[in-house]
C-alpha cells in the first residue's frame, strides 16, 4: 500500500510539475533582454482585471502559454504525502519595491491571507484556514492541508505573493486578493503597476505598466510599456476601428467577433491571430427563476435539438469553432469522448415541447453579452422554427454580471426575468473542473441550476482526489452527469480571436487571458520607429 501511494504521488509530480526541469540556471546566466516599445491594449475578455493582474503579480506556480503547470516563484515542488507539498523558492527574486522574496515573505502573505474570510473571488478556491505553513529554511516552505486536496495546486497558483510592506500600508479587501485599488510597487511580475487602479471587475479607464528591470527571468519582459485602454471596453466598434485604421492608438484587441476578422483581414495595420483554447460556448437555463419551466429536462432537450450547429459554425463563427455540440473539448482535462452529440432535429424538438405541455411553443427572454450578439440572433431565429418567440436583450459585460453573478445581482436569483443566458466560459485556471464544472455546485456564485446533492457529492469526491489520473476519470464522470441532465444548451468550442498590430509579435495564452511578457514589437513598430526618428 505504501509503495502504491508513492507511485501515485510520483505520477502526480510528473504531471503537475516537480518532474519538470527548471530553467532557472539558464536564465541566471542569460543576458538580460532590453525591453522596447509600447503596447496599447483593449482586453474584451470576461475579466480585464485578471489580465492586468497577471502582468504585475505571480504565485509559486503558474500555467504556461500552453496551459501546463510550471514553476514560477518556486523553482520546483514535490508532494511529501497526499496532504503536504514542499516548495523550493526561487532565489534572487525581488518585489518591485526592492524587498527580497523568501520564505519569510511567504509567511507574511500567508498570515494576511488567513485573516480574510474569503481572499479569493470564488470561495471554493480559498486555501482552508486549517492549512499549516512550515518554513524549513529561508527558501523552502511546506503547505499541509487538513485533508487530501486535489485542487491544492490550483489554489496555490492563485495565492499571489506581494511585498510585505504592502500589507503594512494597504492590504486587500475581501474577495480581492491580487487586485490593487491603486498603483504601487508591490508585485514580482514582469511589469510594474505605475498608473491607475485595478479592482476586481472595475479597472480604471487607463492602466499603465512599465517593464520591471530586475525581473527574475532575464528573457522577459520584451516590451517597455503596456497601456490598457479600458475606456474603450464599452465601445468594441471604436476599439476595432482604431486597431484596423490607425497606428499608435490600439495594438491588441482580444476576444474579437468572427465577423470582425473580415475587416481586419483588409487592414494595412492589423492582422488576425487565432488560438485553439478551452473556451466553451453554451447557454444556461434559469432553473432558479420562480416557477421556472426549465426544471423540465424535456424542454432543455428540445432546445438542444432545435439548434443547427453547422449553420452556426458557418454564419456566426465564420468557421472559427470546433467540437460542434460537444462540451469539454478534446485535449482538455476531463474530456469525455463518450457523449452522444445532439443532432439538428426540429421534429424531435417539437415532440418534446408538446410532451412537456407546450405544443404551440412559448415566449422566452434571452440575454447575452455584446460579444455573442450574432450567435444569439441566429439561435433566436432557429428557436422560432419550433414555435418559440424570443425576446433578446444584448448587454455589456457589467450589465450581464448584474443579472447572472450572484454577489452583484440587481435582484435575487428567483426574481431574475431571463430564461436563458448565452455564455462562453473558459479554462482560466488550468483545470476545467474549477473553471467550468463548478457552476452547478453550492459553492458557485454563478449557479443557475436547481441544487443537485448527487452532483455536489461528485464534485467533493473529485476535489478530494489527489492522483491526477483518478481525478480526471472523476471529472469525465461529472461531464457525463452534466450532459445527461442537459444543464446547458451545448453549442461548440469557439477559437479565441485577436486583432493585432502587424508589427507586434503576439503570444496568445491557452488560458485565454493576456500575459504579455513574451510579446514583443518589431523594428518597424510605431513606438520604436518614432523613437528612432
Amino acid at each position: 500500500m505504501v509503495r502504491m501511494t508513492l507511485v501515485i504521488l510520483a505520477v502526480f509530480q510528473f504531471i503537475f510539475g516537480s518532474a519538470l526541469a527548471t530553467p532557472s540556471r539558464a536564465q541566471e546566466w542569460a543576458v538580460r533582454v532590453k525591453p522596447r516599445g509600447i503596447l496599447r491594449v483593449v482586453d474584451l475578455s470576461h475579466n480585464t482585471s485578471w489580465s492586468i493582474a497577471r502582468q504585475y503579480a505571480e504565485g509559486l506556480v503558474t500555467v504556461d502559454k500552453d496551459n501546463n503547470w510550471v514553476p514560477c516563484l518556486a523553482e520546483d515542488w514535490r508532494w511529501l504525502n497526499d496532504r503536504t507539498i514542499e516548495f523550493k523558492l526561487r532565489r534572487g527574486v525581488f518585489f518591485h519595491n526592492g524587498e527580497e522574496f523568501n520564505a519569510k515573505a511567504v509567511r507574511i502573505n500567508w498570515e494576511e491571507y488567513r485573516r480574510m474570510e474569503s481572499p479569493a473571488a470564488h470561495r471554493f478556491l480559498n486555501l482552508p484556514d486549517e492549512t499549516l505553513l512550515e518554513l524549513t529554511d529561508d527558501y523552502t516552505v511546506r503547505f499541509t492541508s487538513p485533508e487530501p486536496d486535489g485542487l491544492a495546486i490550483v489554489k496555490l497558483s492563485l495565492f499571489h505573493l506581494f511585498a510585505p510592506a504592502f500589507f503594512a500600508e494597504q492590504g486587500f479587501d475581501e474577495k480581492n486578493w491580487l487586485y490593487l485599488s491603486e498603483a504601487g510597487p508591490w508585485g514580482t511580475g514582469p511589469f510594474k503597476f505605475v498608473e491607475g487602479s485595478n479592482r476586481l471587475g472595475m479597472p480604471s479607464k487607463r492602466v499603465v505598466l512599465e517593464a520591471y528591470e530586475h525581473y527574475w527571468d532575464r528573457r522577459y519582459p520584451q516590451v517597455q510599456r503596456v497601456i490598457f485602454e479600458n475606456a474603450l471596453l464599452g465601445d468594441r466598434k471604436e476599439a476595432m476601428r482604431l486597431c484596423r485604421e490607425t497606428e499608435g492608438e490600439v495594438d491588441i484587441v482580444s476576444f474579437i467577433r468572427p465577423l470582425d476578422t473580415l475587416k481586419v483581414a483588409e487592414s494595412p495595420f492589423a492582422k488576425v491571430v487565432k488560438s485553439r483554447d478551452v473556451c466553451i460556448l453554451f447557454a444556461g437555463f434559469n432553473q432558479r427563476k420562480k416557477d421556472s419551466k426549465w426544471r423540465d429536462v424535456r424542454l432543455r432537450k428540445a432546445m438542444n435539438y432545435a439548434i443547427n450547429r453547422e449553420e452556426l459554425l458557418r454564419y456566426a463563427a465564420m468557421g472559427n469553432a470546433y467540437n460542434l455540440g460537444g462540451f469539454i473539448p478534446p485535449g482538455a482535462f476531463g474530456h469525455n469522448p463518450n457523449l452522444t452529440p445532439y443532432t439538428y432535429d426540429t421534429t424531435k424538438a417539437r415532440a418534446l415541447l408538446a410532451e412537456a405541455g407546450y405544443p404551440d411553443g412559448f415566449e422566452m427572454n434571452i440575454i447575452t453579452r455584446d460579444s455573442r450578439e450574432v450567435e444569439a440572433q441566429i439561435i433566436s431565429k432557429m428557436l422560432e422554427r419550433v414555435g418559440i418567440k424570443v425576446n433578446l436583450d444584448v448587454l455589456t459585460g457589467p450589465e450581464e454580471m448584474h443579472k447572472t453573478y450572484i454577489p452583484l445581482m440587481d435582484k435575487p436569483p428567483e426574481e431574475q426575468e431571463w430564461d436563458m443566458a448565452i455564455w462562453d466560459p473558459d479554462d482560466w485556471s488550468g483545470h476545467t473542473a474549477t473553471s467550468i464544472l463548478v457552476w452547478p455546485t453550492e459553492q458557485s456564485d454563478w449557479r443557475d441550476i436547481v441544487y443537485d446533492p448527487g452532483y455536489e457529492e461528485m464534485w467533493k469526491d473529485m476535489a478530494r482526489t489527489v492522483d491526477p489520473e483518478a481525478q480526471e476519470q472523476k471529472v469525465r464522470e461529472m461531464v457525463q452527469y452534466y450532459w445527461d441532465h442537459v444543464w446547458r444548451l451545448f453549442i461548440y468550442t469557439p477559437l479565441t480571436l485577436y486583432a493585432v498590430n502587424k508589427e507586434v509579435n503576439f503570444v496568445p495564452q491557452k488560458t485565454v487571458y493576456l500575459r504579455l511578457k513574451e510579446t514583443s514589437v518589431s523594428d518597424n513598430h510605431w513606438s520604436v520607429r518614432e523613437k528612432k526618428e
